[in-house]
């Protein structure tokens, strides 16, 4: 008994001694994980630096811009703050997405460089960096996520479709549309619910943009409407794959190509895909000769013998550019013309004069025209602007000559920029009360002057600007006229005061959302 005892006692010591050890072995296992994760997660700090550039201070993981991982607000703020802060004494400071090295340039003269003058050392876009075009044929036209020979090649295609003769075609659908447009909302008025101003302008850019692309009735302005609505959002706010592609991007900057994930949900590409070829086989067969979208479309397939592919994504070009874009500056643009009611006024006063008693829009070339509606449109954008920032890659080596540093930065091949556009819009140095929707800033030659000093990038600028900003800014100009020519615009209590931004939507929307309530105007 005594010796059992003995040995009991033994292995009890040795299973002691054995988990002990375990233990330890997975402690210290850890331990270097660990190490070796924030190594690899800090290992790009400092690249600027070496460069004699200054680095504000960075975290692992989170980079410069904590909040596009850990959304507490909007990283765009992250953004104008670092702006802020460094703009009276740097023209540029280093900074990190992630993991991935960028120069966030401050200085208005050096973001007019990389824009315009010096565009051919930065032509190319970073989002090209996130896709892989063979995985996603339905962008793989899309100039914004083409580089180089390519991207002038298809931006060659797409431009002259969109000559002011087919503009100006495509407006006389939009006059229709606005006017039920106005329908829908005189008969849901009368539930006494407040308008969602985002989906109101989704529903418009829907029907719009699906009658005078493709012939096709969204019936946006009924129950039984198609889903386009829903499946916008999938793409652009409940898109795991592009998060999941912006991560990856920022975590491993030179990922190869076939390592980048496909971004476009299926379920888009089917319903979109089918209504697609849907509206061009309609066409094929009625055989109509009409001065539209589709009819150039399928000129453009038989003159550059484009796939039906390569067809599909320049169709969806326009979806992608203008649905969420134009809907997006309708919402916000009526909030402020809600919030600032002498404003509203003062744009009625204009649009009254200038559109003809029985007629619900003025004409195509008067709409085109109007001072204080591009000025409202203008400062909306400024406010809101449709992308908060842009980030350039360098494909030619550059020198930049900032105003605050003694000694010229070269840039080489495969650098990137970063250009904070929220935080030129909001600089007080330039926008005097910047919070304030004052329209009259873009009155009398503002707008030229502002893109002339760099500051106003609403469409962006220079060669890349967007491409469908003429079709964009008409359909925009002619919602807002139809919704402020028939009724007044209120802000209902729902809306949230102020001008924050939703940390959860990438692209810069109202926190909160946007609650509208409409009362007709008397005749």
């Amino acid at each position: 008994m005594q010796l059992d005892a003995i040995m009991e006692s033994v292995v009890s010591q040795r299973s002691s001694g054995l988990s002990a050890g375990m233990l330890h072995a997975l402690l210290l296992v850890l331990i270097v994980l660990f190490l070796a994760l924030f190594v690899f997660l800090a290992w790009n700090f400092g690249h600027w630096r070496r460069r004699g550039v200054w680095e504000p201070y960075a975290l692992p993981l989170l980079g410069s811009f904590p909040n596009m991982v850990w959304p507490r607000r909007h990283f765009l703020n992250d953004m104008r703050d670092l702006y802020m802060q460094y703009r009276s004494t740097h023209s540029y400071v280093g900074a990190y997405l992630m993991r991935a090295p960028k120069l966030l340039l401050l200085e208005p003269k050096l973001i007019n460089e990389v824009l315009v003058s010096a565009f051919r050392c930065f032509e190319n876009n970073d989002a090209s960096r996130m896709v892989d075009t063979r995985k996603d044929p339905f962008i793989a036209c899309n100039p914004f996520v083409l580089d180089g020979d390519e991207w002038r090649q298809q931006r060659g295609i797409f431009s002259p479709l969109l000559t002011s003769g087919r503009i100006r075609n495509a407006y006389s659908n939009m006059q229709r549309i606005c006017g039920r447009l106005c329908d829908y909302i005189d008969e849901q008025s009368r539930s006494g619910q407040p308008f969602d101003g985002t989906d109101l302008g989704l529903r418009f850019t829907s029907e719009n943009l699906l009658d005078c692309v493709l012939g096709i009735e969204a019936r946006s302005f009924t129950d039984s409407r198609l889903p386009v609505a829903q499946h916008n959002k999938e793409m652009s706010e409940e898109n795991y794959r592009l998060a999941l592609s912006g991560a990856l991007n920022g975590l491993f900057p030179r990922l190869p190509r076939c390592l980048r994930p496909k971004i476009v949900p299926p379920s888009y590409e089917r319903f979109f895909g089918d209504l697609v070829r849907q509206s061009f086989h309609l066409r094929r067969c009625r055989r109509q000769e009409r001065n539209d979208f589709i009819n150039h479309l399928l000129d453009m397939q038989r003159q550059h013998q484009l796939t039906e592919e390569q067809l599909t994504s320049h169709a969806m070009t326009f979806m992608f550019d203008g649905l969420d874009t134009s809907s997006s500056t309708i919402a916000h643009c009526l909030l402020l013309l809600g919030r600032y009611p002498e404003c509203q006024q003062q744009l009625w006063l204009e649009l009254d004069k200038a559109t003809p008693k029985d007629q619900l829009l003025p004409r195509f070339e008067v709409l085109s025209e109007l001072p204080y509606l591009s000025a409202c449109l203008h400062e909306t954008l400024r406010i809101y602007p449709a992308g908060g920032w842009a980030s350039k890659t360098c494909t030619e080596p550059y020198t930049f000559h900032g105003s605050h540093h003694s000694s010229p930065l070269q840039m080489l091949p495969g650098d990137n920029v970063m250009i904070p556009i929220y935080g030129l819009h909001h600089d007080p140095n330039y926008y005097p009360e910047p919070e304030r929707f004052r329209p009259e800033r873009f009155l009398n030659g503002g707008l030229k002057r502002f893109q002339q000093l760099g500051v106003f990038l609403g469409f962006g600028n220079g060669p890349r600007q967007c491409v469908g900003i003429r079709l964009g800014l008409t359909q925009t100009k002619a919602a807002l006229a139809a919704i402020v020519r028939r009724y007044e615009v209120h802000v209902n209590v729902r809306t949230l005061d102020g001008i924050e931004l939703d940390p959860y939507i990438f692209v810069g929307a109202h926190k909160g959302g946007i609650w509208l309530d409409f009362k007709a105007r008397s005749a």
